[in-house]
């Protein structure tokens, strides 16, 4: 019998023109709502509306940050951290509130959780594991995958709602790695503008200009450098059990190193991959996969086996995420919604 997590019930709530609000924003995050509203054929003002009531019930958010594999100010890495089982809700929700702790996951199989932490350099990546997260009660040990890239990530997922007609409507005035944009190293101000992002990614440019003490002038000549040469990752993101994948599994595979960049183009194809992380690890690919059902799980398995197989991809442990605490700088609840935003990007490089 095939098996599915019960589904959120407030699912039933969201209707067709809600989840094309939300493919609209995952095509163009900062469209104005006249532009919206044209794309989906309703007023301005209801297309406001409507996402008002998402964004408040924490069902749907936009947010911002700098992409990890552009961000050469930082250090990312994917974190095993074994408990046993025995930390408190008191340290999970601090250890989810730190800022440099992106995302954060409870799982089954060989580790009890797994984050993705942010850091200014190795050095400051292996205090923060060997101290920070190692010493808290009940923490047994931990494991570290430094990150060296992300070809694929949420702000690339889309849901299935809109016409071809649509979301050529809807197509940025700058899309993301134009290729046209100078290799610029990451200003001061573009962590400024990627922060205030993360807590509102549809901040006005007055607002925006505001906090991070620029003009909205140079806002938006860095906003525009920074989406069009990739460097900035901004997302609209539907709450897992609201989407049609209720359950989430995270693949740790290895292929060998010379058959890495066509693995990520034959995954790239996958309806429900959220992450790609190339690691320097044991597991070189760690693949986080929504699926429809937990039998899914397997044959999904089986079909990365099958579609891989030729450039030697080897599955070598897979976890079901049983609760995700905190996605993307987004806290969440039981039921997967936002409860608060705690931006990334918030870790500053030494000496700049």
């Amino acid at each position: 019998m095939q098996q599915s997590e019960p589904q959120d019930p407030d699912r039933a709530r969201l209707d067709e023109l809600d989840l094309a609000l939300v493919h609209a924003l995952q095509i163009n995050t900062r469209a104005p709502w006249t532009l919206v509203g044209e794309a989906l054929g309703i007023d301005p003002v209801t297309a406001a509306r409507r996402w008002e009531r998402l964004a408040r019930t924490g069902a749907a958010w936009v947010d911002g940050y700098l992409s990890l594999d552009r961000d050469e100010g930082s250090v990312y890495a994917q974190v095993e951290i074994e408990t046993g089982g025995q930390l408190s809700e008191d340290v999970l929700t601090s250890l989810a509130a730190d800022s440099r702790m992106l995302s954060l996951k409870q799982t089954s199989g060989g580790r009890d959780l797994l984050g993705i932490v942010g850091a200014s350099s190795f050095d400051d990546l292996a205090r923060y594991a060997g101290e920070r997260v190692a010493r808290l009660p009940g923490v047994r040990g931990t494991r570290l995958h430094v990150i060296t890239a992300v070809p694929v990530e949420g702000a690339q997922w889309r849901m299935r709602s809109l016409t071809p007609a649509q979301r050529a409507l809807l197509r940025p005035e700058y899309p993301d790695a134009s290729g046209n944009v100078p290799d610029e190293p990451i200003r001061a101000v573009d962590r400024r503008i990627a922060h205030a992002l993360g807590t509102d990614g549809r901040m006005p440019l007055s607002a925006l200009a505001r906090a991070t003490g620029a003009s909205t002038a140079t806002v938006r000549r860095r906003l525009r450098t920074l989406t069009a040469g990739g460097r900035l990752s901004l997302r609209c993101t539907l709450a897992r059990p609201l989407t049609e994948f209720p359950v989430s599994v995270v693949y740790f595979g290895a292929v060998p190193a010379e058959n890495l960049e066509a693995a990520v183009r034959a995954l790239r194809t996958l309806p429900g991959l959220r992450m790609c992380s190339i690691t320097a690890s044991t597991h070189n690919l760690i693949l986080d996969i929504w699926v429809r059902s937990l039998a899914e799980v397997h044959t999904t398995e089986a079909l990365l086996n099958r579609r891989l197989a030729q450039l030697g991809l080897r599955i070598t442990e897979r976890a079901v995420v049983l609760r995700t605490l905190k996605h993307a700088g987004r806290l969440l609840d039981r039921r997967g919604r936002s409860v608060a935003a705690v931006p990334l990007n918030s870790v500053r490089p030494e000496g700049r």
